[in-house]
């Protein structure tokens, strides 16, 4: 399945996962090739993906989630490789 990130400067991330996890507003989720399509909330929290042994981990400003089970597309305000704890205390 592929990843997608895309912010406000354009396309961030593009690679082929094996799984993809992400919080949204109803909690963690888990997405997986052929999963069900689904459209999401994201809430700030990591984004992590995995592809064999291979891990991508960022963080993301909101957003939403797109999946129809053979892409996965994040659209977000923000994007990092690490977080600032100070720039989001009380988020």
């Amino acid at each position: 399945m592929r990843l997608k990130i895309y912010y406000p400067n354009g396309l961030f991330f593009d690679k082929e996962v094996d799984i993809v996890t992400v919080r949204t507003e109803v909690g963690e989720m888990g997405i997986l090739k052929d999963r069900a399509p689904i459209i999401a909330k994201l809430k700030v929290d990591k984004v992590i993906a995995k592809k064999a042994d291979e891990k991508f981990e960022y963080i993301v400003d909101d957003g939403f989630l797109h999946c129809d089970g053979e892409n996965v597309i994040i659209i977000t305000e923000d994007v990092k490789d690490k977080i600032n704890p100070h720039e989001y205390l009380g988020g």
